[in-house]
């Protein structure tokens, strides 16, 4: 590789390490202090460093890539293959951008083998960059999901040619991306022909025979498991007798090896399980008897990707079968036994060492986040994604929580000017008592600031962004983190009340520009908090590019993008000037929360 594709590397490796708040190890809260602000300031100087380098090196090359000499793309490949090693991706977009340069460049050379090579791997750039979306509605990121899944059609539709194409590495890329198809399509159905054709080919002799050096055992072994995750529609009643045999077939390949060792993996038990009692082979008393037994069995690595599995997925499944029969809810046994595997649970998020930091971890905080039952009896929705936000996005914990109380210093303003301006809230509005009602304010103020950027520690795009700039189509994926916050806290009553400041907090307020679509600030009870909410952000982001005119240029942007009232009440000098203590004061305090929820978990 060349030397600005090592350093690139080797900045991005760095930066994987220093974002994550808790890799430091220092004897008290003093030495741990000091050793953030230094690290800041080196990731500060890492990402400018990165960004000259793709400025002056990278970007120019994708420009010029049709005079590029062959040994100049061998070694972006290279780069790019760096970039993404399918554990622990340091830059899923570069590669992304790289593969799709090499697709076009390919395409006007008629090159048909390059061109099925580039369609898979920017078919696989495209779906890890995608994991961000895991946990948000499906119909949101309908739109990346349909673009992977036509990077992966077109190369499949290459298998037309598979007896004319000479190597069996581009036969194996159609193979490959024909199978990839599924896991793109957010229709189960779809699903499942997409798998039962590619299972058809794979176990045909005629495509055997043309390629006879490929895995095909391998790739028939992984198709099945494919095809085995539609287990969870068994239950459902409109599937025909073709699509029931098809995936009752592949979870059997799957599973019955696992059922039949002596010490099976419970990796596939537990879907073994799930299966019979979605196809009604067992009822819900055994299949949770049977899940119980899974979650307490003694694990031998509680971080490893096995362990994880059974510490944090299985105890969230238990928490799904309770969600799906309410009376379930009111057993005290099973709430009982659901609140100890969510003790053990969270033991192990807020536990677990930086090294085992893994994508497989990252999916299972997301699926926490989406599916965490909150009833009486359990800790509440808000007290464990605080935890989580303090263990994994502490940076983001910090932010939150200087917004949070930027919100609380312009509401504590509001409210003594004019008390009934946040009356639209019903449990402000039905308050009598001025001192409760101010401490009523106070606390959602802060609840909204924490919580505002909610949806980006399930998104865990944070990295990226501190590595190098957003492109412009991962910028329109990070606006998502409005809708991705605002479907979880809305689903719990202890969250719910923060919802629309994460969903409005980048609304304008006009209506006429901001993201996302589906906030309408006239329907929102909030609406007022979340007017505050957006302005407070917009200080956040902008006061250390114009600390001296920026209250002067928030006067002018309203009405359109700020309320004109909440615009109003900024001009108050007094209230400027505890903002600005707010936005220039070092975070210690905050760091402080940080470090005691750390060195609690050790």
């Amino acid at each position: 590789m060349k030397p600005y594709q090592e350093q690139y590397i080797k900045n991005a490796r760095e930066i994987s390490v220093l974002c994550d708040i808790s890799h430091i190890k220092a004897e008290g809260f003093g030495n741990w202090y000091k050793a953030q602000m230094e690290v800041e300031e080196r990731i500060h100087a890492l990402r400018q460093e990165n960004m000259d380098l793709l400025e002056a090196n990278l970007f120019p090359l994708l420009d010029e890539l049709h005079s590029a000499k062959p040994e100049d793309i061998a070694e972006l490949e290279e780069f790019s293959d760096k970039l993404m090693d399918w554990v622990n991706n340091l830059d899923a977009g570069i590669y992304v951008v790289i593969h799709g340069a090499l697709l076009r460049l390919y395409r006007v050379r008629k090159d048909r083998g390059a061109i099925i090579k580039e369609l898979y791997k920017l078919g696989m750039g495209l779906y890890y960059r995608n994991r961000v979306l895991d946990g948000i509605d499906r119909d949101r990121v309908l739109t990346y999901l349909n673009q992977n899944e036509m990077v992966f059609t077109e190369a499949g539709s290459y298998l037309k040619y598979f007896s004319d194409i000479p190597d069996e590495e581009t036969k194996g890329y159609i193979i490959r991306a024909l199978a990839n198809v599924a896991i793109c399509t957010a229709d189960r159905r779809r699903s499942i022909a997409v798998t039962a054709r590619i299972l058809r080919i794979i176990k045909d002799d005629y495509y055997r025979q043309l390629a006879p050096g490929l895995p095909w055992e391998t790739f028939l072994r992984r198709t099945n498991q494919q095809m085995s995750s539609n287990r969870t529609i068994l239950s459902r009643g409109n599937l025909s007798t073709e699509e029931l045999a098809s995936v009752m077939e592949s979870c059997y390949e799957v599973f019955t090896p696992e059922v039949n060792n002596s010490d099976p993996n419970i990796r596939w038990l537990w879907p073994y399980y799930e299966m019979e009692y979605s196809c009604g082979f067992v009822d819900l008393n055994t299949t949770l008897q049977r899940l119980q037994s899974l979650i307490t069995r003694p694990v031998a690595d509680r971080y490893d990707e096995s362990g994880l599995y059974q510490t944090v997925q299985l105890p969230i499944y238990y928490g799904k079968l309770m969600a799906q029969k309410a009376a379930l809810q009111s057993d005290p046994k099973h709430v009982r036994f659901l609140a100890e595997a969510y003790e053990g649970m969270m033991q192990t998020l807020m536990s677990v060492p930086v090294e085992a930091f893994s994508n497989h971890l990252f999916y299972d905080v997301r699926l926490v986040l989406s599916e965490y039952l909150e009833i009486p009896g359990l800790p509440s929705y808000r007290e464990i994604s605080e935890k989580l936000m303090q263990r994994f996005s502490g940076q983001l914990y910090i932010r939150s929580r200087r917004i949070g109380d930027m919100i609380a210093a312009i509401c504590s303003y509001i409210f003594s000017q004019k008390p009934d301006f946040f009356d639209d809230i019903p449990f402000i509005g039905s308050c009598t008592d001025p001192d409760k009602k101010l401490s009523l304010i106070i606390d959602h103020a802060e609840g909204c600031g924490l919580y505002h950027d909610f949806g980006r520690i399930k998104m865990n795009m944070d990295r990226t962004m501190q590595t190098r700039e957003l492109f412009d189509d991962e910028f329109q994926i990070f606006t998502l983190h409005a809708i991705a916050g605002h479907d979880d806290l809305a689903e719990r009553s202890s969250t719910e009340a923060f919802a629309d400041a994460a969903l409005g907090h980048h609304s304008w307020y006009n209506g006429s520009d901001g993201y996302p679509d589906s906030y309408v600030r006239n329907d929102s009870p909030y609406r007022q908090m979340t007017d505050v909410t957006a302005a407070a952000v917009y200080l956040a982001d902008n006061y250390a590019a114009e600390p001296e005119g920026i209250f002067d240029r928030m006067q002018s942007l309203a009405p359109r993008q700020f309320s004109p009232m909440v615009a109003a009440y900024l001009s108050d000098k007094g209230l400027q000037k505890k903002l600005r203590e707010l936005l220039e004061d070092s975070g210690e305090a905050y760091y402080r929360e940080v470090w005691h929820q750390l060195t609690e978990n050790k």
